[in-house]
């Protein structure tokens, strides 16, 4: 399973996004006012460092996790589920309906 991308709250993006430029070597592909960067490595992996107040349209997260997450690549929905599913026992707060991705 390879790490895809992580999300990061940050209370000034612009200096969290500077500071991994200039000492991790990230580069930016995306920058949304002040409430987003989203930044990448050399090998591909994403740092999305944001200050949303709300949640966004369609996204559904844990109340104590609200927005931090991170995100492995899977090939299909099935093997989202799947995972979804082998986690449940372990999961603290998580509840036992649906599947898929940025479920509780």
């Amino acid at each position: 399973m390879k790490l895809n991308h992580i999300n990061l709250y940050s209370h000034d993006t612009e200096a969290d996004r500077a500071m991994f430029e200039q000492y991790f070597g990230l580069h930016t592909l995306v920058v949304r006012g002040s409430k987003m960067a989203i930044m990448q490595d050399n090998d591909g992996l994403v740092l999305i460092v944001n200050h949303f107040e709300n949640k966004l349209d369609g996204f559904d997260y844990p109340r104590q996790f609200d927005i931090l997450h991170i995100g492995f690549i899977q090939t299909s929905r099935e093997d989202v589920d799947a995972l979804y599913k082998r986690l449940i026992p372990i999961c603290f707060g998580c509840d036992s309906g649906g599947g898929g991705t940025h479920r509780r």
